[in-house]
């Protein structure tokens, strides 16, 4: 029997709004089943690659479509970059850069000229002394010392004993003159008694007046009465690695000193030179030092005075020449 539901299923089929399955439907209270390819799709994300257009079935959908751009960079050499700063910079802004560098480059000329400077004047340091060779007490700020014994019942002296300070060395007269009243304070806080050499020799070449001519030294026991003491800054012991050298200035000043003593009348004019540990149990003037006036003429090769004291050399040797 055909009835009024059949000419509507029918209706729709020709009208392409479904189908039914293959089985045919008599009762009203069954609902027609679509079938599968009549079916609407659900889309919920579609990826779109070099598309402008999109259509999907029969309608027509909008599309969001992210788009990323890579741009190359080319890299510039550093002359061809500083080149484009420059053009793409003001006439203000080249002409401040170019004042920075003039600036900059005085500044590091300065540098440089001053650095250098400074190097020549640390190499050869200004060396200036109130006398060239000379140095009275008074020249190396010496402290006042009231001396109560002479040496006027033995002069003109016979002997000059040497001895060596074994203290730091100096060849600027700055840097003895301080020694010297480092020196001196030792020995005035520590034993009561003036600098015991009556001249002493500096690196610098410069003779430094210490008890000076006619005051009785405290250089060598049992020859301070008649004799003069000259003391080496510095230590002059060979046998040491950081002893100090003999140079010509030296001994040049030294034997200047001694023809002044012979000029004045305070030593003899064959009066002999010999180094302390000689006449007494002593390391001073070190070795390095007594080679050097071994080669003196006046050197007491003999060793007369050994064990001798100032009486008995004067007894011995006050009226003979001593070579």
């Amino acid at each position: 029997m055909w009835t009024e539901n059949d000419d509507r299923i029918e209706e729709r089929v020709r009208n392409g709004l479904g189908a039914v399955n293959s089985v045919a439907v008599n009762d009203d209270r069954i609902a027609p089943v679509p079938s599968a390819a009549a079916a609407t799709p659900s889309i919920s994300n579609l990826n779109v690659n070099n598309s402008k257009k999109v259509h999907i079935g029969p309608k027509f959908v909008s599309v969001t479509q992210n788009v990323q751009n890579q741009e190359v960079v080319k890299e510039l050499s550093f002359p061809k970059y500083l080149w484009d700063i420059v053009k793409n910079s003001s006439r203000t802004e080249r002409l401040s850069c170019a004042v920075a560098i003039m600036v900059l480059i005085v500044c590091i000329a300065l540098i440089v000229y001053f650095a250098g400077l400074s190097a020549n004047t640390s190499e050869s340091p200004i060396d200036k002394a109130p006398h060239e060779w000379r140095i009275t007490r008074e020249m190396w700020l010496a402290r006042p010392y009231n001396y109560t014994h002479t040496l006027d019942a033995f002069e003109p002296l016979m002997l000059v004993i040497f001895q060596h300070t074994v203290s730091p060395q100096c060849s600027l007269f700055k840097n003895c003159a301080a020694e010297l009243r480092n020196l001196q304070g030792y020995f005035i806080s520590h034993y009561d008694y003036d600098i015991p050499y009556n001249f002493l020799v500096g690196n610098d070449g410069r003779v430094y007046e210490g008890r000076g001519w006619n005051i009785e030294g405290a250089h060598t026991f049992g020859y301070n009465r008649c004799s003069i003491g000259i003391g080496f800054i510095g230590d002059y012991r060979g046998e040491i690695e950081s002893h100090a050298s003999v140079t010509k200035a030296q001994l040049n000043r030294t034997r200047m000193l001694l023809e002044e003593g012979v000029r004045l009348g305070h030593l003899r004019k064959d009066f002999l030179v010999i180094g302390a540990n000689y006449l007494g149990p002593t390391a001073s003037p070190g070795s390095i030092l007594n080679n050097a006036l071994k080669q003196w003429p006046n050197y007491d090769h003999k060793n007369r005075f050994y064990k001798l004291n100032c009486e008995k050399m004067e007894e011995k040797f006050g009226n003979t020449t001593l070579y």
